[in-house]
């Protein structure tokens, strides 16, 4: 069952002051590494039902900010057939059908801006990642190369990381739990090989 269908079309609660800025941020640490896995579907819908959002508003939510991912893949005026791929993968999480998907390419402006910006996660030096779980490649290849790169591997989650790669996305271990408590991005090992090291370890893909 997909989230979407956990959200109710009538509004549980009164709707909070920036709900739809807060279910953004949330969806943006979610799609982080292109996916939503089946813990994060469930924190979005609950999360939306705590903020008062019923299954219309996430909706239109979602399409404005499918329209704003598009800006942005086409603001260097070239859309690649990676970009596009994952635009589609990306309008298919959110429950946009075909149709919609492709009136919203449609409906783009490249110079306007909806507000709702979709911010993938930018490590910079110094930052501190926390790794867990069996993963394909030793825990100790991994903290060199992140070391090598200028970034922190940390033992424990604080709410001084940045990122935990986990060898499961939808691990319930402590230290994934206490990622999503201090609302900390949480991504794949795929994600790290693809996005972080994508010329040296191809074996992870």
């Amino acid at each position: 069952m997909s989230f979407l269908e956990r959200i109710s079309t009538d509004a549980q609660r009164p709707r909070v002051e920036g709900a739809g800025a807060q279910y953004v941020a949330l969806l943006d640490r979610c799609l982080i590494d292109g996916l939503i896995s089946v813990s994060e579907g469930a924190q979005l819908a609950e999360v939306a039902t705590e903020l008062g959002l019923t299954r219309d508003a996430v909706d239109e939510i979602h399409r404005d900010y499918f329209v704003e991912l598009e800006r942005r893949a086409w603001a260097d005026g070239i859309l690649t057939e990676d970009e596009r791929a994952t635009l589609r993968d990306v309008g298919a999480l959110l429950g946009l059908d075909d149709e919609a998907v492709a009136a919203a390419v449609d409906e783009v402006d490249p110079v306007a801006g909806t507000g709702q910006a979709a911010s993938a996660i930018e490590l910079s030096p110094g930052d501190l990642v926390v790794l867990t779980g069996e993963m394909l490649r030793e825990r100790s290849e991994w903290e060199a190369d992140l070391r090598e790169r200028g970034f922190v591997p940390q033992p424990s989650v604080t709410k001084k990381v940045k990122l935990v790669v986990a060898a499961d996305p939808d691990s319930l271990s402590g230290k994934a739990k206490k990622a999503r408590d201090y609302g900390i991005p949480i991504v794949g090992e795929e994600w790290l090989a693809t996005i972080v090291f994508p010329k040296q370890h191809e074996e992870v893909r």
